[in-house]
């Protein structure tokens, strides 16, 4: 059974994220994470969720009366050194810094931007009039798909998008990633890289929240396109 059409998905991204999930079980998650879209999305989710967040009320400032018992029991004063001394080792850090940061900036300035080469279009999505066109493009890694659509599309509250590939030579639809709109990155697992071939397409369902229930399409498949390179 694929982990990403399991009722213990969350559960499982739960116990990867606090550390809980161990050994075997382990191994199967990450295999998962490369190999099953939704099962990467839905611990993104959590990772998100669950991130600790500032709040204002476990900042407390100590009262003088804290720091001078530290002082007086940790005999700090000891360590004091008079005025002007402190005064030009403070002068002296500043310029330092200050001569470190004027030499950071320089290098970062003159340092030469890499170019990162260009994804390919491989496909152009298409349907009903009323729904924007869609370019599928293949990063030269073949690790990545880029979608732009043509207009802005957003899925509605209780709705995904879910991308699909369509083998060339036949078989089910393989979920690609489940979408909240249809400009998105999409990160392709090495088994369904080498299925990106002249034949094969890309489709677009309507799903519920979170996508798929079943692993295959169940909503309208609002549209699609051939794979030609």
């Amino acid at each position: 059974m694929r982990i990403e059409s399991s009722p213990a998905l969350d559960a499982l991204c739960g116990e990867y994220l606090i550390g809980t999930l161990q050994g075997s079980a382990r191994r199967r998650f990450e295999r998962a994470l490369r190999e099953e879209p939704r099962v990467a999305l839905r611990l993104e989710h959590w990772r998100t969720t669950m991130a600790p967040r500032y709040s204002p009320a476990i900042a407390v400032q100590p009262s003088p009366q804290v720091w001078k018992r530290l002082q007086a029991e940790l005999g700090l004063s000891r360590y004091r050194t008079p005025l002007l001394r402190r005064l030009g080792l403070w002068r002296a850090l500043a310029a330092g810094a200050m001569a470190a940061l004027v030499a950071g900036i320089a290098v970062e300035v003159l340092k030469p931007v890499p170019t990162e080469p260009a994804a390919v279009t491989i496909a152009q999505l298409e349907g009903q009039a009323d729904v924007a066109r869609v370019t599928a493009a293949l990063s030269p890694d073949r690790n990545t798909l880029q979608l732009h659509a043509a207009r802005p599309v957003l899925a509605g509250p209780a709705q995904s998008y879910e991308l699909w590939l369509i083998p060339a030579e036949g078989g089910a639809p393989l979920s690609l990633a489940v979408l909240g709109n249809l400009d998105a990155r999409v990160p392709v697992a090495p088994a369904h890289s080498k299925r990106l071939v002249p034949g094969a397409k890309l489709a677009i369902s309507v799903e519920p929240a979170g996508g798929s229930p079943t692993g295959a399409p169940t909503g309208p498949v609002i549209m699609a396109g051939q794979i030609e390179i």
